[in-house]
């Protein structure tokens, strides 16, 4: 997957990315959302399979909503969904430490 490709899936905000996949790009995508975002780009760990992670690029003073965002398209009891916000809490980081 090329660069140009990434920023367009994950400008949608709907779709996860292997982070494998991001992981050649992590400086350009660093600076290219560094620009972009008012604060610092955080990658949002959306889902871990086995050895594979999928996540978002997400400004950090979006992070919760973009949570939120993310979890109203899966059918989730509130317990559930309090599960899912502190798993994915956890697994995220800052995209410049990635």
């Amino acid at each position: 997957m090329l660069l140009h490709e990434i920023i367009k899936i994950n400008d949608k905000g709907t779709l996860s990315i292997l982070t494998e996949t991001l992981y050649k790009y992590k400086k350009s995508l660093y600076t290219y959302y560094k620009d972009m975002f008012c604060g610092e780009p955080i990658l949002m760990v959306t889902s871990v399979f086995n050895a594979a992670q999928y996540a978002i690029i997400v400004p950090s003073n979006e992070f919760t909503d973009a949570i939120d965002t993310y979890l109203q398209s899966e059918e989730l009891s509130e317990e559930e969904r309090q599960n899912e916000v502190e798993l994915i809490s956890y697994q995220s980081i800052m995209l410049k430490d990635f």
